[in-house]
């Protein structure tokens, strides 16, 4: 399962879900969810897995928040067949203070090294389990390129890809960048903020299977 603070995140995310997200951002999350139940339920049937991508232009902030909770939301849930990646249409590195703001809120961080351009994280959600960060472009090996559900989650990637080559479905549920803050004093409860808004819409999506 999850550790200790993140399920008491996660808690009090699923309690408060009806009353911070608003009706119409709902009535989507109903869509997606409604979506993935008839793929979840068609794939085992086929003995499949059902693969969640989260796109963004630099996969270096919110589709690493979204892969990560998707990932949380799908063990929370006991959605076994489903996996969820991230990717953009460049690869450059998951921000700094995306890692912060994932250590804030009750993940532990690994990283073996640092200094490399394009580091690779694994963000421990217990003792043993992980789910391993890096950037990647979309057409990297690692991410399903057929019969995947797409989800944007920036504006950008979402304006210039109206169509995602290999994706049954597309959903568009766009956030605001917390990179606008990157130059402020302390930017990472900015992340936080939507580290926590994009777990909330997850959370509230993933319940509904």
């Amino acid at each position: 399962m999850i550790n200790d603070k993140l399920k008491s995140n996660c808690d009090k995310l699923l309690n408060e879900a009806n009353r911070i997200i608003p009706s119409a951002r709902r009535a989507l999350l109903d869509e997606v969810a409604a979506f993935m139940r008839k793929e979840i339920e068609e794939a085992v049937t086929a003995k499949r897995e059902v693969s969640l991508v989260y796109l963004c232009t630099h996969n270096s902030r919110r589709s690493h928040f979204a892969q990560v909770w998707g990932h949380i939301a799908s063990v929370i849930f006991q959605v076994k067949n489903l996996r969820t990646y991230s990717g953009g249409t460049v690869a450059t590195e998951c921000h700094p203070n995306t890692i912060a703001a994932l250590k804030h809120i009750g993940f532990k961080v690994i990283c073996k090294d640092l200094s490399a351009d394009n580091p690779l994280y694994n963000v421990y959600y217990n003792e043993n389990d992980f789910i391993s960060c890096y950037s990647k472009a979309n057409t990297d090996e690692s991410i399903p390129q057929t019969d995947f559900i797409a989800v944007m989650t920036c504006s950008d990637s979402d304006d210039n890809c109206p169509l995602v080559p290999g994706a049954k479905k597309r959903f568009s549920t766009t956030y605001d960048d917390p990179k606008e803050f990157d130059e402020t004093e302390n930017p990472v409860p900015h992340y936080v903020e939507r580290s926590l808004q994009i777990a909330s819409e997850i959370l509230y999506t993933f319940q509904q299977l």
